[in-house]
């Protein structure tokens, strides 16, 4: 049956021989599913009608008058089926049709024309079963791509978790040597001032192996039971001092947090890389940061886009936020912001943002990050809570 109701399939007949259309018409009027139907003689005219009308699928003559009717497939260029039908029973055509894109190829006779609505029907299924696999494939291949990038990861994770380890390990009995020498040497020895440089260059090396290691997971935590919002309010002037000067550093911070269990050294090295981050993308005058902390209710599909491949279940979390004015990213640097030596600065070593990676990951949370170019940045961490019986949310009234 024909009907207006564009919540119905759409059919764009394409034929120049009127009996013709007017037989596939009256075939679908008598129909038992719904279509809507637009009718158009010419190439020329069945363009302008995809283009106001998007169809669901496309009949048309093989040949008409100013072109062929294939040339419909890559105007429609994925967005429907289009089925030719022709009058010549030739096998040569059939294939020409195939081969640009046609989904099916019918010939012309009084059978086709009176059971048009089961072709159409026929059309539709089939194009929703290949829309189906082609999803399933693009699925999978996204899957794959994913696999082997955290397979990747892992494998560096494991790798550079390992030469940390034993680095730091020699390091410290470089830095307790040094220490020693020091201690032995008079103020006015002539060696000591060569041995406090090899000692703060041992020092920045430990650093560097420290990151390594939460990157790799493997750093040592030393957690216990932390309010956050006390932790950035007992470090502001620290944290104050790494964002430049001609930028606006706003704290909203929420008193009512209930605990967590975290390092709070670990923790305020990861608020320390996401601001020195977020202060390196304002360029301009006038630009501002907003770290700020709270407390909310998450579902199972706001967590699944975690940047952590271990996701979280739906529930309470506490969560720490900093979000800026600076250029934002796009999708590709999103996607490699936290593999490690990655970097779009001209300095800088690309193990910050992989740090934070390996720190949120210890610590059993989440990251969230919302940025494109030119809106800025917000980067969100949550933290599980520690289950106290008596805890309940302190209400912003009881907070006044």
């Amino acid at each position: 049956m024909l009907t207006d109701n564009r919540n119905v399939p759409l059919i764009i007949i394409v034929e120049d021989d009127y009996n013709h259309s007017e037989l596939m018409k009256t075939s679908l009027h008598g129909a038992a599913e719904e279509y809507c139907l637009k009718i158009a003689a010419s190439l020329h005219d069945a363009r302008v009608t995809i283009e106001q009308h998007p169809p669901d699928i496309i009949l048309t003559d093989y040949r008409l008058p100013d072109g062929m009717g294939s040339e419909l497939v890559s105007t429609v260029n994925g967005l429907c089926p289009v089925i030719l039908l022709t009058s010549q029973g030739n096998e040569q055509v059939a294939v020409n049709a195939m081969k640009a894109g046609a989904q099916d190829y019918v010939v012309k006779t009084s059978a086709v024309f009176a059971g048009i609505s089961r072709i159409v029907q026929r059309g539709l299924r089939e194009w929703a079963l290949i829309q189906d696999q082609k999803r399933a494939k693009e699925e999978f291949h996204r899957i794959e791509r994913h696999l082997l990038h955290v397979q990747k990861l892992e494998s560096l994770g494991t790798m550079s978790g390992g030469i940390a380890h034993d680095f730091n390990n020699l390091l410290q009995a470089v830095l307790g040597n040094l220490e020693l020498s020091l201690s032995k040497l008079p103020e006015d020895a002539p060696a000591r001032n060569f041995i406090c440089q090899a000692f703060n260059a041992a020092e920045r090396a430990a650093r560097l192996s420290k990151m390594m290691l939460a990157y790799s997971g493997r750093g040592f935590l030393n957690n216990g039971e932390l309010n956050l919002t006390d932790l950035i309010e007992k470090n502001a002037n620290i944290s104050a001092a790494v964002i430049s000067q001609n930028i606006l550093f706003n704290l909203n911070l929420n008193r009512g947090l209930p605990l967590i269990l975290a390092d709070a050294d670990q923790i305020q090295q990861v608020i320390m890389a996401l601001l020195i981050n977020s202060s390196e993308s304002i360029t301009t005058a006038n630009g501002s940061i907003d770290l700020s902390t709270g407390v909310q209710d998450f579902d199972k599909k706001s967590l699944n886009n975690s940047r952590l491949e271990e996701k979280l279940a739906a529930g309470r979390y506490v969560w720490l936020e900093v979000s800026d004015s600076g250029c934002g990213m796009d999708v590709e640097t999103r996607n490699k912001m936290f593999d490690p030596f990655f970097t779009t600065k001209f300095t800088g070593r690309g193990l910050g943002m992989s740090a934070v990676h390996g720190l949120i990951r210890s610590h059993k949370g989440a990251i969230m990050v919302d940025s494109s170019p030119g809106r800025g940045t917000t980067i969100r961490l949550l933290f599980p809570i520690i289950n106290m019986p008596n805890y309940r949310v302190i209400s912003d009234v009881e907070k006044e």
